[in-house]
C-alpha cells in the first residue's frame, strides 16, 4: 500500500494563541489501510460457492486422470464363472466386459460350482487393451464300482484289483472314490477271472456315477483223487484241501502237487480250459522209503544196489521201501563185497564191511643201490628186494640226491610177480624238461619268462575298463610249469571221489572229460597238495586256523598259477606286446579259438555272442579248441580259473616294478582270472578283466603250476 501524503491534512489552529500561532501542530486522523477490511456475510457465502465449485472439479479431474491411465483388461475364463474377485490398485471399475485397471500388480479369484477356485496373480502392462485367458479345472467325480460274473450278475465277485490310469486304487466294491475328470483306463483283476479293461468318462463336479462291470470267469472245476485218499492238493503254493475233491483252478498250465503223512511227494502237470471241467486220473502216491547208509574199510568203495550205481563210501541213500535188496562193494585193489539187506518203510539199516586186499609182488633191481623208494608219493625208505603192493596202478618213484629221479606206473597182479629195474643216472645244468607230469597224469608246460618286465591292468581309456585293473609293471624270472589245460572232472576225482560238478539247464557239467567246476579254492588247494606228497614235493599250502593259506616264501610244490603267470601266458606274447584277450586283438574271435557264450547257447542264456560258434553250450573237455601263442589251452574261456592270490585293488606305483608278486599276504577272496562259457559282454572276456570270489560256481575251475626246481626237476 502507497503512503497518502499528509501535508495537506495539516491545518494552523484557529484557537491557537497567537504567541504560538506559527508553530505547526499535528493533528492525528483515522487510518485504514486499502483491502483489508473485515469480512462481511456476502465475502463467507462467496468462499463456501467456490468450496463447493472446486471439490466435484478435483473429483472429475482424478476420475479424468484415471480413466486416461488405465487399461482395458478382459477376462476368458472357460467355463464362465459364477464370480469373479479383484484384488490390487485403487479402483477395479468393469465396463462391460473389461475392467478399467492401472498398470500394476493383483490377484484375480474365480468362483463356479462343481470346479476349483481359480486363484491368479496377474500383471496389468503398458498395452491399453489386454486379454488374459484361463480354464478351470472340475473338480473330481465320485464313483460307486462293483464287480459281477459276466455270466451270472446275481454272482457279486468281490475283490478285484482296481486300477485307474495304470495305479492301484482299492479292490472291489468301492464306495464313493475320487477319480479326476476326463477318459480314464480301468483294470480290473481278479484271481479266477480274466482281466478287463475299459476306457470310462468321468463327469467330475463332484457328481456321483454308479459303474457294474462283468468279469469273464478263467476257470474250471478240476476233481483230484489219489491213492490212498486224504492227500494234501496244492496248486501253486495254495492248498486247495484233502482229496477228494473238487475245486475251481485258474485257466493254464499248472503243477499240481500230492503231499501225504507217510509218502512220498508226488506232482502232475494238468492243463485247464476254461469252462471245461477236468477229472485228473487218480494219483498213486509211494510210500516213504527207506534209509540205508553203507561204510567200508578202506574208504571210497563203489556201492551198487541191484545192479545199480549210487555212489561210494561213505553212502547214506533212500530206497523204496518193504522190499530186499543186493548190495555190492567194490573197490580196485580189493576183493568184490556183497551183502542181503531188507530195507522197510521209514527204517534206517546200517552195513559195514572190511573189503579183503588183493595184493602183487613188486621186485626191484636198482642202481645205485642206495637209492630210496616212494609209493605214490610215500616214502618207504631204501628200496626193497620185493614188496607187495595192492593190485592198482601204482606210481613208483626211486630217487637219490645228485641223480635224476626214476619214474614208472605199475599195476602189480596177484600170483604175477612184476619186476622194476631202474639205473639212476646224474643230472645235467640244462637238462630241465619242457613238459612234466604230475602223479595224477596232469601234464604241465614250461615256461621261462625273460628279464624284461610286462603291464598288467589296463588304460582307462579302455572300453569296459573296471576300477580294479590298476596299471603295474611286472617281472617274472623265475621258471615256472603251468598246466596246458584245466583239471578235469575225472582227475580231480582221483582226489576227492565224491566231486560232483553238477548240471546246468539239463546240460552235465559232471562228464569225466569236462574241466572240474564247482571247486572251491580251498578244495584245488588241497588237491594241489595232494599231488605235491604224492611226488615228495613240499606242499605249497599249510593249514591255519582251520584254512589253507599259501606257504611263505613260496615253494616248488604244485599249486595254483599267480594272476602274474597267469596273465603272461594268456596276454604277453616271445615279444613281450601285451594282447586285449587271450586269444589276440580281434572280438570276437575266430571260430573255433575259445569256449564262450555263442550262438550254440543262445537257447540256454540270455547273453550270447551272435557272431561266434565254438560248439558247445557248456563247459567242453579241455584242449578241445585251439591253443593260444604260448601252446596252452582255454586260457580266457570254458571255465573262469583260480589264482594264488589273494585279491586286492592295488594303487597306482609309477616307478615300482614288481618282481614275481604273489598277492597280498591275506584276505577273503582269491583272485579269478579269465571268461567262461556262460560270458559274453565285452567286459568280462578282456584280458584284463579281474575278478574276485569266495564261492565255488558252475563256470569256476582251476589248472596247476608249479616253480621249476633248480638243478633238481629231473630228479
Amino acid at each position: 500500500m502507497q503512503r497518502e501524503d499528509l501535508t495537506n491534512t495539516i491545518r494552523p489552529d484557529e484557537t491557537t494563541p497567537p504567541e504560538t500561532a506559527d508553530m505547526t501542530t499535528v493533528k492525528p486522523v483515522a487510518f485504514e489501510p486499502r483491502g483489508e477490511k473485515p469480512p462481511d456475510g456476502r465475502d463467507r457465502r462467496r468462499r463456501l460457492w467456490l468450496v463447493a465449485l472446486g471439490l466435484p472439479a478435483a473429483v472429475l479431474g482424478v476420475l479424468a486422470w484415471f480413466v486416461f491411465t488405465a487399461r482395458q483388461l478382459e477376462f476368458d475364463i472357460e467355463p464362465t464363472p459364477e464370480k469373479i474377485t479383484l484384488q490390487g490398485g485403487l479402483l477395479t471399475p468393469r465396463v462391460g466386459k473389461a475392467y478399467l485397471l492401472r498398470p500394476g500388480n493383483y490377484r484375480l479369484k474365480a468362483v463356479r460350482r462343481g470346479y476349483h477356485d481359480l486363484v491368479r496373480a496377474f500383471d496389468v502392462g503398458a498395452d491399453r487393451h489386454q486379454t488374459l485367458e484361463f480354464t478351470m479345472e472340475k473338480l473330481p467325480g465320485r464313483i460307486n464300482l462293483t464287480t459281477h460274473r459276466e455270466d451270472d450278475p446275481s454272482e457279486a465277485v468281490s475283490g478285484a484289483v482296481v486300477a485307474i490310469d495304470g495305479e492301484v486304487v482299492g479292490q472291489s466294491p468301492l464306495t464313493e472314490l475320487a477319480v479326476p475328470a476326463g477318459n480314464r483306463t480301468l483294470r480290473l483283476e481278479a484271481p479266477l477271472y480274466k482281466p478287463r479293461q475299459e476306457v470310462i468318462a468321468v463327469v467330475g463336479e463332484d457328481q456321483l456315477q454308479t459303474l457294474a462291470f462283468g468279469l469273464a470267469p478263467n476257470w474250471a472245476d478240476v476233481r483230484f483223487t489219489t491213492t490212498p485218499p486224504d492227500a494234501w492238493v496244492q496248486v501253486a503254493h495254495q492248498r486247495l484241501g484233502r482229496s477228494p475233491l473238487t475245486a475251481r483252478v485258474e485257466a493254464g498250465v499248472h503243477e499240481v502237487k500230492f503231499r501225504h503223512a507217510g509218502y512220498q511227494p508226488t506232482s502232475v502237470n494238468i492243463r485247464v480250459v476254461a469252462g471245461q471241467p477236468l477229472d485228473v486220473p487218480t494219483v498213486t502216491l509211494e510210500k516213504v522209503g527207506g534209509r540205508l547208509f553203507v561204510i567200508s574199510r578202506p574208504p571210497g568203495a563203489n556201492v551198487t544196489v541191484d545192479d545199480r550205481f549210487y555212489g561210494q563210501t561213505p553212502l547214506d541213500i533212500s530206497l523204496p521201501p518193504d522190499r530186499d535188496y543186493v548190495v555190492r562193494l567194490s573197490e580196485p585193489g580189493y576183493k568184490t563185497y556183497q551183502h542181503r539187506v531188507r530195507v522197510d518203510s521209514g527204517d534206517r539199516v546200517s552195513l559195514a564191511a572190511d573189503l579183503v586186499p588183493r595184493r602183487g609182488r613188486v621186485r626191484f633191481r636198482v642202481s645205485p643201490p642206495d637209492a630210496r623208494l616212494m609209493v605214490n608219493g610215500q616214502p618207504y625208505g631204501p628200496v626193497p628186494a620185493s614188496l607187495d603192493l595192492l593190485a592198482v596202478p601204482q606210481r613208483i618213484q626211486i630217487v637219490k640226491d645228485g641223480y635224476r629221479a626214476f619214474r614208472t606206473q605199475i599195476t602189480p597182479r596177484p600170483g604175477h610177480p612184476l619186476l622194476v629195474a631202474a639205473k639212476l643216472k646224474r643230472p645235467y645244468e640244462t637238462d630241465v624238461p619242457g613238459v612234466i607230469q604230475a602223479p595224477n597224469g596232469y601234464r604241465l608246460k614250461l615256461m621261462q619268462p625273460t628279464a624284461a618286465t610286462f603291464r598288467m591292468g589296463s588304460s582307462r581309456r579302455e572300453q569296459g575298463r573296471r576300477a580294479n585293473e590298476t596299471l603295474r609293471e611286472v617281472r617274472l624270472q623265475h621258471p615256472f610249469y603251468i598246466g596246458l589245460k584245466e583239471v578235469t572232472n575225472g582227475q580231480f576225482r582221483q582226489f576227492q571221489a565224491a566231486h560232483d560238478a553238477g548240471l546246468f539247464k539239463n546240460y552235465s557239467l559232471n562228464r569225466d572229460a569236462q574241466p572240474a567246476a564247482q571247486v572251491t579254492w580251498e578244495q584245488a588247494a588241497a588237491f594241489c597238495n595232494w599231488l605235491s606228497r604224492q611226488e615228495g614235493l613240499p606242499p605249497a599250502y599249510v593249514a591255519q586256523n582251520g584254512q589253507l593259506r599259501p606257504v611263505s616264501p613260496m615253494n616248488h610244490g604244485y599249486r595254483l598259477p599267480t594272476e602274474a603267470e597267469w596273465v603272461f601266458c594268456a596276454r604277453v606274447d616271445a615279444g613281450g606286446r601285451v594282447a586285449k584277450y587271450p586269444w589276440g586283438d580281434k572280438f570276437p574271435p575266430a571260430d573255433q579259438t575259445v569256449n564262450l557264450a555263442d550262438r550254440s547257447a543262445q537257447t540256454i542264456l540270455p547273453l550270447f555272442l551272435e557272431d561266434y560258434d565254438d560248439g558247445h553250450p557248456v563247459a567242453a573237455p579241455p584242449g578241445s579248441l585251439k591253443p593260444n601263442r604260448r601252446g596252452l589251452f582255454d586260457l580266457g574261456g570254458n571255465v573262469s580259473e583260480w589264482c594264488h592270490d589273494y585279491y586286492k585293488i592295488y594303487t597306482t606305483a609309477k616307478s615300482r616294478v614288481y618282481t614275481d608278486p604273489q598277492g597280498p599276504a591275506d584276505g577273503r577272496h582269491h583272485v579269478v582270472r579269465g571268461g567262461s562259457w556262460k560270458q559274453a559282454s565285452l567286459q568280462t572276456l578282456r584280458g584284463a578283466y579281474r575278478d574276485y570270489q569266495e564261492k565255488k560256481r558252475l563256470d569256476l575251475g582251476f589248472r596247476i603250476g608249479r616253480y621249476v626246481q633248480p638243478n633238481k626237476e629231473a630228479q
